[in-house]
């Protein structure tokens, strides 16, 4: 049951972070980069520490020196350099492509999972990452059209990469960290995770945003663009890491790269409702076969439950 739950969470942790390719694209319009990071990285650490300060303030002083370094790599992985290469890359290419590119999510980190936590695989785990992959393919065009890479939007292509890459080896740290240290976990509750994470965060972003205060202009900026900083800090980081923190205690490395399909699926889909992004049928049918690989990873385990 509680790794049923926890495949929840991390689902619902990776429909948070497919929210974040829109609410960046959106926000670009108007900021650059480090500055977006910066001011989203504000929003999530006055909402956290608002209602949990106490909470952080006791987990810090329980946090051994080797999760100190754990923390810092989740920090910059996790947050600044994921943001960073996303919102450059948004610059390039519309918020559906950078979904369709952040479905190569389940490969690299099945590929992390192997490197790193030495996972073993299951035909469920291999058929889930499989149909994610594929699913991804469609999204591309593949077998329906020839997939054409004009020379202006590689640049946007390679730093979403980048970006996808950051996240993956972020979750996979975030495994690794929970295997290593199953008994610091007791005293550090996701949320505080998340808000030291955040505050690393905030801390490294600070310098690179002050480079960008000739190009940042905060009052150009309308009320519909605060909302979307405010959601990619406040619910998008805190919400999203809290979510991704607990599954990552109790999902394994396969479980959690084939639900990284979850990331271009919402992407996908939210582009289209809120940016009006155009969507082709194939486009439609890869999301539906991603969907279906969600439901193909998950289902021994749930089955497994019921019966419990």
């Amino acid at each position: 049951m509680k790794t049923s739950v926890g495949i929840c969470y991390v689902a619902a942790a990776f429909m948070l972070a497919g929210s974040s390719v829109v609410a960046a694209r959106y926000i670009t319009t108007y900021l650059p980069p480090y500055t977006i990071t910066f001011l989203s990285l504000a929003f999530a650490v006055a909402t956290v520490v608002s209602f949990y300060g106490g909470m952080i303030i006791d987990a810090i002083g329980r946090i051994s020196a080797k999760r100190w370094r754990l923390l810092f790599l989740q920090a910059l992985l996790g947050i600044v350099l994921f943001r960073v290469f996303l919102t450059f890359g948004l610059r390039h290419i519309s918020a559906a492509e950078a979904g369709i590119v952040t479905g190569t999510a389940p490969a690299i980190t099945a590929l992390f999972a192997v490197a790193v936590l030495r996972d073993s695989i299951t035909v469920h785990k291999a058929a889930g990452i499989f149909l994610t992959m594929l699913g991804m393919l469609i999204l591309q065009g593949f077998p329906f059209n020839a997939v054409n890479l004009e020379r202006e939007h590689i640049v946007g292509y390679v730093l979403v990469l980048a970006a996808t890459a950051c996240e993956s080896f972020f979750v996979v740290l975030s495994r690794r960290m929970f295997m290593q240290d199953p008994e610091d976990d007791e005293h550090l509750h996701p949320v505080a995770h998340a808000g030291i994470v955040s505050g690393i965060a905030l801390v490294l972003c600070f310098f690179p945003m002050l480079t960008e205060a000739s190009q940042a202009d905060l009052f150009a900026v309308p009320p519909s663009g605060w909302l979307a900083l405010a959601w990619y800090g406040a619910v998008v980081t805190i919400l999203a890491f809290a979510f991704m923190f607990y599954g990552a205690k109790v999902c394994d490395g396969y479980t959690i790269s084939a639900l990284t399909g979850v990331i271009p699926l919402t992407s996908v889909i939210l582009s289209i409702v809120i940016l009006g992004n155009d969507v082709q049928p194939h486009q439609w049918l890869g999301c539906i076969v991603i969907g279906i690989s969600m439901w193909v990873i998950s289902r021994p385990r749930l089955r497994r439950a019921a019966a419990n």
